[in-house]
């Protein structure tokens, strides 16, 4: 759920801005933890699923998570989306980036079939998107039956957490983004819409809603920093 006061546009433009930088932004703030964290989610996203599921990556980005989807299962059909042009741009620059075919796409009306794809992963996108709802419907339409999807997020926490909230999203990563990008301002939007976003409570309850009927969700990190979402 996105502010009214953030425009749809005005993050798409943020991410394009940053494309070129977002991955060192990530890798510098995380101290490389976002790896494992990626790692350990799409292990357990494509456990079971055969040697060639079709999978989407949905706020694909500059794909990190696509291209390891494609690492570990090199006969699988491997597709990414992002409303971000900017980002996939970037991520068709790596090594083995023509193994997906990418989308520039709204998360809230999927250019694909209903039930095309085995799994679906999305790693910190949800957050941004406006109507989450009917994103996540439009997700559980394009999965089949049966298939499985992961979500890799920063929930809003319980409770607030002194160093995490009040101390490094509030003040470090902001310094961090700018001295990494040259743009504090796109990683003061990060902790904003953290703070703004679902519980993992709330967001596996809108998931049941729209029609998962096994979800099951888990922290990846200390205090609930990062966690993880899988449904089927």
């Amino acid at each position: 759920m996105m502010s009214a006061s953030v425009p749809e546009t005005d993050v798409r433009q943020m991410f394009d801005r940053i494309a070129g930088r977002y991955d060192r932004a990530n890798r510098v703030m995380s101290a490389g933890v976002d790896r494992w964290w990626r790692r350990k989610a799409i292990g357990l996203l494509l456990d079971g699923l055969g040697d060639a599921p079709c999978v989407l990556d949905l706020g694909a980005g500059t794909l990190d998570g696509a291209l390891e989807i494609a690492e570990r299962k090199p006969q699988a059909r491997v597709f990414g989306a992002d409303f971000a042009r900017n980002m996939l741009v970037q991520g068709k620059t790596k090594p083995g980036a023509n193994r997906v075919a990418v989308q520039v796409a709204d998360g809230q009306c999927l250019p694909y079939q209903s039930g095309v794809f085995d799994a679906a992963w999305s790693s910190f996108c949800v957050r941004n998107l406006r109507d989450l709802p009917r994103a996540m419907a439009e997700l559980r339409r394009v999965v089949r039956p049966g298939g499985r999807i992961a979500i890799l997020e920063f929930f809003r926490p319980r409770k607030k957490r002194a160093f995490f909230d009040g101390l490094y999203n509030a003040r470090i990563l902001p310094l961090l983004g700018r001295l990494v990008t040259g743009d504090a301002a796109a990683y003061r939007y990060l902790p904003e819409s953290i703070a703004r976003f679902r519980s993992r409570a709330e967001f596996e309850d809108l998931l049941r809603a729209v029609g998962f009927s096994e979800v099951q969700g888990r922290d990846l990190f200390p205090a609930g920093v990062a966690s993880l979402v899988v449904a089927a």
